[in-house]
């Protein structure tokens, strides 16, 4: 085989990527996927002049008519690479070429479609053309969730129609309905597919809503409350799989919804570790996790069922949804209040980072991909920063010519009333 043309990804150097190749499925399938979950490569097919492929970070693979179109560089979608064959995607180059001798820019004809579409095409559209083949499941089921919640009362209005003003005051409206944080995120999907859709003014772009605040929740189990917590779980002898499930959400500071859709093939009994697919993950990425020993006590009995998870369930999932009846019947056995399933995760890093942990390790056992998501942690433990205020005030007092106070000592220590009576 000749030598290709190449290309190397920055912040890859040592990894050569193919720019160039005659499109086959064999040549395809041995394109190896840039190793960020946010780039992007693109090849060209040596067959078909204009035949671009876009594979990105987390394997997604589409065809693009790459050619400049009234003197201006232009890509126009195809298809999915994984749906549709090399040979349908030459023909529809050629189809695209026939319109652009014609005059017809393909691209903007179909964002002229898309504007004279409705919210509720466009979300269809967006949704099998870009969340399906790009996204993860995970970002795929929460996207849906907010469309179908919050902006459903849309799904006959034409694109062209939505004003500045209307997406404001469907923010207000979703904000009282539903609360501010669910207001913000559906405002931010509505900004992604316009986006995507390439509509211009876009009318959710920033500046043009207010965003409600967000307050960041802080909260996590303190140490008087945990003996009542693992006193009403126990009490769950009738749920055993749910008090399970608890246990593991908090021994391993996973993602409730991992926690829930854990595998026994994910499971390494010999290195004690749980590796979850970037199918599944938040960021796109596969994440390896230490299971300490208490978790592996409840997981390992649990790898037998015949269905394959270590919570299974007869309904759609075949796992565990989220249990938040149960959840609530624990916190009133407990006696707690203002306790979601999520604070076992802030809980766990909490006390990391009170027992000593850095913050890079915090962030990469919950598997953060910034140290921002992580940042709260350092708040949590007061112990460092109480040592750094009583070092700064002390210098403080010397420089301003105030003797430096002696800590009292315990009476019968050495020097204890010495040191006393010197400070008096």
């Amino acid at each position: 085989m000749a030598t290709l043309p190449i290309m190397r990804l920055a912040g890859d150097s040592a990894k050569a990527l193919p720019r160039k190749l005659k499109f086959t499925v064999k040549a395809m399938a041995a394109i190896q996927p840039p190793p960020e979950p946010d780039a992007r490569l693109w090849v060209y097919d040596t067959e078909k002049p204009g035949l671009a492929l876009l594979v990105t970070g987390n394997d997604a693979r589409s065809f693009y008519l790459a050619r400049r179109i009234h003197g201006k560089p232009s890509r126009v979608h195809i298809g999915d690479a994984k749906m549709m064959t090399v040979d349908q995607a030459r023909a529809e180059v050629d189809r695209l070429n026939g319109e652009i001798v014609g005059g017809v820019d393909p691209a903007e004809k179909r964002r002229q479609e898309r504007l004279a579409g409705t919210i509720g095409q466009l979300w269809e559209n967006y949704k099998s053309q870009h969340l399906e083949p790009r996204c993860s499941k995970r970002t795929l089921i929460t996207d849906e969730s907010r469309f179908d919640t919050c902006l459903d009362v849309w799904i006959n209005r034409k694109v062209s129609s939505v004003t500045d003003a209307d997406v404001r005051a469907l923010h207000a409206k979703i904000g009282e309905d539903r609360g501010h944080v669910s207001a913000n995120r559906a405002v931010q999907l509505l900004r992604r597919m316009f986006f995507w859709a390439r509509i211009e003014p876009n009318p959710c772009r920033r500046g043009a809503v207010t965003m409600f605040k967000e307050e960041t929740r802080e909260r996590f189990l303190q140490p008087d409350e945990l003996p009542k917590l693992f006193a009403a779980l126990d009490d769950l002898q009738t749920n055993p799989m749910i008090r399970d499930f608890i246990y593991v959400c908090l021994w391993t500071g996973a993602r409730r919804s991992n926690v829930a859709a854990m595998r026994s093939e994910e499971i390494n009994t010999t290195t004690s570790t749980w590796t979850i697919p970037a199918i599944k993950s938040k960021n796109a990425k596969a994440m390896t996790i230490p299971l300490s020993a208490a978790a592996m006590d409840i997981v390992k009995p649990r790898m037998q069922d015949a269905s394959g998870f270590i919570f299974p369930s007869r309904g759609a999932s075949g796992h565990l949804e989220d249990p938040k009846a149960t959840w609530q019947d624990v916190l009133q056995r407990a006696g707690l209040s203002d306790v979601h399933l999520h604070d076992l995760r802030r809980t766990l890093g909490s006390w990391q980072a009170a027992t000593g942990a850095s913050l890079p390790i915090i962030g990469r056992s919950l598997g953060h991909r910034d140290t921002a998501a992580t940042a709260i942690y350092a708040r949590l433990n007061l112990d460092p920063v109480r040592a750094s205020v009583n070092t700064a005030t002390d210098a403080i007092m010397l420089a301003g010519g105030k003797a430096k106070p002696i800590k009292p000592q315990k009476a019968g220590g050495k020097g204890g009333k010495k040191a006393v009576k010197k400070a008096e």
